[in-house]
């Protein structure tokens, strides 16, 4: 159901443009929705899915998803656990086909519910602004290459933007209108997004600059307290559940001798694709600013806060998230910068919307109303373009659960080297993953051949049933 546009949102004087703007809005919901089940039909038939979520499977059957180099078994998990445990539920699914369907839509969830909660925390109860501008929000985030592929492929980032964009609303919450559990909460939200992915430690520095420079020096010791606490308890945690050696190895010292793939040059290329890529969201913007600049209403000084905060996230990510897309293998995935800019940039449309009082301004609704439709359908068709680019399909992808079928028919006889998920649960152990040995050979940190070829059912028929980046594996179960 789509929830009710609160008639202050909408020119008292004509329903006829209530109604109208109901039936847009209910198209563009409808259109979303279609993109949301795309990708969770879709979603055991993408590259990379079957992979990232091997390590939550690992877990459910008790298996290590990390490994020392000695080691021939690895998963190629180089992000903390907490994406993993986040996706557990899944794993209770019987059904592989409906088990990755529940992973798209979890997947969405996390990727919307954090715009909802910052937007609310900007617009306060006003369901219909809330309900408006997160919708735009997914638009937007569908619309751009970059930010699409997180709605398609799972990946760290979209939980890790999601527990920092929810450290930032408690912060916030807890410094400017006094809500207690804020620090508490936001504390931990920033420590899991840390354990979610290494680059979200930027968000310590990034909310310490936000307090000293908006007048809240007085909070700062204390919210390192939180920080250290509760950093300290989930760390104690996580390194005396996973190892600490195995932890650091593949967290740390992995990524450090990881080659970068390029320069400067690189550089100038990922910049380029970073313009390129958001060409609608530079439109959007232009034009939001000038219905804005129309109808000036100053910010709230609850949204200015929060408006701050998020600026402060972005910048401190930026640095951070661009040396990760120059790594080999890297993308402009890891700049979490654009989602906290473009969620900052929702916030502050939801508070215009609430502070301009449009239904008393007909003209001004007038041209709000026809800048949100042009940009929304924009969006749209650009969110569908790039599905059909994907090669995304309408019904349940089928051919994992095929591809369980057929190892549980022959245990111990098949070698996935690109899918460790199937034999996780058919076998119930962890087998090389092919891209995890091409890049610990890349990092010069290659496992010793006879540790990884103990690690191969002996026998096996090695199976490369889908598509592929890499056939590294093949070195280790040919003869030198």
């Amino acid at each position: 159901m789509i929830p009710a546009i609160r008639p202050s949102l909408l020119p008292r004087e004509s329903g006829a443009a209530r109604a109208a703007f109901r039936v847009f809005l209910g198209i563009i919901a409808i259109g979303v929705a279609g993109l949301g089940w795309a990708a969770a039909c879709s979603m055991g038939g993408i590259l990379w899915n079957a992979p990232r979520l091997a390590p939550s499977f690992a877990l459910a059957h008790g298996l290590p998803i990390y490994a020392v180099r000695a080691s021939g078994a690895h998963l190629g998990w180089i992000y903390g656990p907490v994406f993993p445990v986040f996706f557990l539920p899944v794993t209770m699914v019987p059904n592989l086909t409906a088990a990755f369907m529940l992973a798209g839509l979890w997947n969405a969830a996390t990727l919307l519910a954090p715009i909802g909660l910052a937007v609310r925390a900007a617009a306060g109860a006003r369901a219909g602004v809330v309900t408006l501008t997160t919708l735009f929000g997914a638009l937007l985030l569908l619309a751009n290459p970059i930010t699409n592929a997180a709605f398609f492929m799972l990946h760290v980032d979209g939980l890790c933007i999601a527990f920092g964009l929810a450290g930032c609303v408690g912060l916030q919450a807890a410094t400017r209108r006094g809500w207690t559990p804020g620090f508490h909460l936001a504390a931990i939200a920033v420590i899991l997004a840390i354990w979610t992915k290494q680059t979200a430690i930027m968000l310590v520095p990034a909310t310490l600059c936000w307090l000293a420079t908006s007048g809240s020096k007085a909070l700062v010791a204390r919210w390192l307290w939180c920080l250290a606490a509760y950093g300290g308890v989930v760390s104690i945690v996580v390194f005396k559940v996973f190892g600490p050696e195995e932890l650091l190895f593949n967290l740390w010292m992995f990524h450090i001798r990881s080659p970068s793939a390029g320069g400067l040059g690189l550089l100038g290329s990922r910049m380029a694709e970073l313009v390129a890529a958001g060409w609608l969201w530079w439109i959007a913007l232009a034009a939001g600013l000038a219905v804005r600049k129309a109808t000036p209403v100053p910010l709230s000084a609850n949204a200015r806060s929060l408006v701050g905060l998020l600026a402060w996230a972005a910048a401190w990510q930026i640095p951070m998230g661009l040396a990760a897309s120059l790594k080999i293998g890297g993308g402009l995935n890891s700049l979490h910068a654009l989602s906290y800019g473009a969620v900052a940039a929702l916030v502050a449309g939801a508070d215009w919307l609430v502070q301009a009082r449009l239904a008393e301004r007909p003209k001004a609704w007038r041209s709000a109303a026809l800048v949100f439709a042009a940009a929304s359908f924009g969006c749209l068709g650009a969110g569908y373009f790039q599905a059909m680019q994907r090669g995304v399909i309408w019904t349940p992808y089928r051919g994992q659960q095929e591809l369980l079928d057929l190892a549980r028919r022959s245990p111990g006889g098949i070698y996935l080297p690109w899918n460790p998920l199937i034999t996780i649960i058919s076998d119930r152990r962890v087998y090389p993953f092919d891209d995890a040995l091409l890049c610990l050979w890349r990092a010069g940190l290659e496992p010793p051949r006879a540790a990884v070829q103990a690690a191969i059912p002996a026998g096996a028929t090695v199976l490369y049933a889908e598509q592929v980046q890499s056939r590294f594996a093949l070195r280790y179960v040919q003869p030198e």
